[in-house]
C-alpha cells in the first residue's frame, strides 16, 4: 500500500486508509514532551516536596535516568519494527496475547485518567481569570478542543501540539532564567524572602535533605515516576514518522537533554526559591516559587503557562491512547469498528470512545472530594508504572527475537542491555511498593491495582474468544 505525504491512495476499488508519515524530529520532540511535561512536574511534585522534604531532588535525578532507559528500550524496538500499535506489536510475539490484551487496555484506561487529570486542571486554572464561570463549562470547551484536534490531519495536529509544547517548554526554561537570576541576586527578591548566596543552605535549612525520614519519603517516588509518565508517543507515532531510524533516535536524544535540564532545573530552584514546607498541596509549586520574587505579572503568566502545560499533555494523550485502541481492535481485542480510520488516516471511532470515557471520568472526578486529585495520580501512576514494566520486559524478550530473526532491522540499541533494562524494573518494582506507604493514598493504590486485576480477570475468563477470533482473522 502506498502512501502519499499529503494523503492517502487506494489499492483497489475498494478505499483502504492507513497512517499518514508526516511527523518529523522536532514535531515527535514537543510531541513526547508535551506527553510528558504536565500536571505531574506542574502540581504532584507539589505532593511530593511537601511529604519527603529535599531529597526530592535526588529523586528526580535518578528517575529521570531510568525515564532515559524506558524511552530508549521503547525505542529501540519501535525504530527495528515501526507500528500504530508501538509496544504491543512486541509484546503479543514474544509474550503472548494475555500479556497484550492487559497492557493495551491499561495504557488506554490510565491515558484517559491522565486526560481527566489535565482536563480538570486546565479548568481550575482558568478559573484564575473567570472566577464566576462554574468549572465543568470550561472542562467542556477544552475537551472539546482537544478533540477536535485529534481530529485535524497529521501534519495540522503536530503543528498545534507543537505550538502548545513549545510554549510551556520555553516557560519553564524563563522559569529557570528568572530563577537563577534571584538566587545571584540580580532579580529584586519579595519583601518577605531571604535568600542567601548558597542554596544548598537554603534548600536543607529546615530539617536537611530527609526531614520526616525514609519511610516518609520513599513512598513519593511513584509520584515522581508519574511526573516523567507520558514516554508511550515515541513508539506510538513510529508509523507516522518520515524515516522512523533517523526521526526516533534524534527525538529520543533531545527529549531526554531538555526533560533532564528543565526538571532538574525546576525542582532544585523551587527547593531554593523557597523553603520546601512552605508548598501546600493543590497549589501550583512554581507558582508559589514566584512568590520569592518581585517580578510584576509573573503569577498571571505562570498560569497561563499551566494551562497550555496540562492542555499540550491531555493532548499527547489523546493522541497515544486511540492508537493503543486502534492496534487492539485490529488485533480482535476491542470491537472492530474501533480499528477503522476516516478519509485523513485517523482513528475516528477510537478517538470518540476515549473522549466518551473522558466526559464519564470528569463527572466523576467532580463528585469526589477535594482528595480526588491525589487518588487519581496514584492510581494513574501505578498503572503508568506497569506499562513501563511491559515496555521494559517485552524488551528482554524482543532483543533476542530480533538478533536470532531480524538482526539486520536492530539498527538502535539502548545502552547497557540488558543489565540497565532489569535495573529499572527493579527500581520500578520498588516505587510501586513504596506507595503502599503514603499516607492518605492508599485508595489510589488500590484502584490502580483493582483495575490491572480486573483486566486480567476479563482476560482468564474471555480470553478464549479473543484468540479463536485473532486466529480466524
Amino acid at each position: 500500500m502506498s502512501i502519499k505525504h499529503k494523503g492517502l491512495k487506494p489499492q483497489s476499488k475498494h478505499k483502504h486508509h492507513t497512517f499518514q508519515r508526516d511527523l518529523t524530529a522536532p514535531t515527535l520532540t514537543l510531541l513526547t514532551i508535551g506527553g510528558i511535561m504536565g500536571s505531574g512536574l506542574f502540581l504532584a511534585s507539589g505532593l511530593a516536596i511537601r511529604s519527603a522534604g529535599p531529597v526530592i531532588l535526588i529523586f528526580f535525578g535518578v528517575a529521570v535516568v531510568a525515564m532515559y532507559f524506558e524511552i530508549t528500550a521503547l525505542a529501540e524496538m519501535s525504530v527495528a519494527t515501526p507500528s500504530p500499535g508501538s509496544f504491543l506489536v512486541y509484546t503479543e510475539k514474544v509474550l503472548g496475547p494475555g500479556w497484550t490484551f492487559v497492557s493495551g487496555w491499561i495504557f488506554w484506561f490510565s491515558s484517559v485518567l491522565t486526560m481527566s487529570s489535565e482536563v480538570t486542571a486546565a479548568a481550575l486554572f482558568t478559573k484564575f481569570w473567570f472566577p464566576g464561570v462554574a468549572l465543568w463549562i470550561w472542562s467542556l470547551v477544552y475537551s472539546a478542543l482537544i478533540i477536535g484536534v485529534n481530529f485535524l490531519s497529521v501534519r495540522g495536529f503536530g503543528t498545534i501540539e507543537d505550538v502548545m509544547a513549545g510554549v510551556k517548554t520555553l516557560a519553564v526554561a524563563l522559569f529557570l532564567a528568572v530563577g537563577i537570576g534571584a538566587l545571584l541576586h540580580i532579580l529584586p527578591a519579595s519583601a518577605h524572602t531571604h535568600l542567601s548566596m548558597n542554596p544548598l543552605i537554603d534548600i536543607t535549612a529546615h530539617g536537611g535533605w530527609l526531614p520526616h525520614g525514609w519511610l516518609a519519603a520513599a513512598p513519593t517516588m511513584l509520584l515522581v515516576l508519574f511526573a516523567y509518565a507520558g514516554t508511550g508517543v515515541i513508539g506510538l507515532a513510529a508509523a507516522e514518522s518520515k524515516s522512523p531510524a533517523k526521526v526516533i533516535p534524534t527525538a529520543v536524544r533531545s527529549t531526554s537533554i531538555i526533560v533532564f535540564v528543565l526538571y532538574l532545573g525546576s525542582i532544585f530552584l523551587i527547593l531554593s526559591l523557597m523553603p520546601w514546607n512552605r508548598y501546600v498541596p493543590n497549589v501550583s509549586p512554581f507558582t508559589i516559587a514566584l512568590k520569592s520574587v518581585s517580578v510584576p505579572g509573573a503569577a498571571f503568566a505562570m498560569n497561563l503557562v499551566l494551562l497550555f502545560a496540562v492542555l499540550s499533555t491531555m493532548n499527547a494523550a489523546l493522541y497515544s491512547n486511540v492508537r493503543v485502541l486502534y492496534r487492539l481492535a485490529k488485533d480482535h481485542q476491542a470491537p472492530p469498528w474501533l480499528g477503522k480510520l476516516n478519509a485523513k488516516g485517523q482513528p475516528a471511532f477510537a478517538i470518540l470512545a476515549s473522549a466518551g470515557l473522558l466526559a464519564f471520568t470528569i463527572g466523576l472526578a467532580y463528585a469526589l472530594p477535594k482528595q480526588a486529585y491525589a487518588y487519581l495520580v496514584t492510581a494513574t501512576g501505578f498503572q503508568a508504572m506497569f506499562i513501563w514494566l511491559m515496555v521494559l520486559l517485552t524488551q528482554l524478550k524482543y532483543r533476542p527475537y530480533l538478533q536470532k530473526h531480524h538482526p539486520h532491522h536492530l539498527k538502535y540499541r539502548q545502552l547497557g542491555f540488558p543489565v540497565s533494562t532489569i535495573l529499572v524494573m527493579v527500581f520500578v518494582i520498588m516505587a510501586m511498593g513504596f506507595a503502599f506507604l503514603a499516607k492518605g493514598e492508599l485508595v489510589g493504590v488500590v484502584v490502580g491495582i483493582g483495575v490491572i486485576g480486573l483486566t486480567w480477570a476479563v482476560w482468564i475468563l474471555f480470553g478464549h474468544r479473543i484468540i479463536r477470533h485473532h486466529g480466524a482473522g
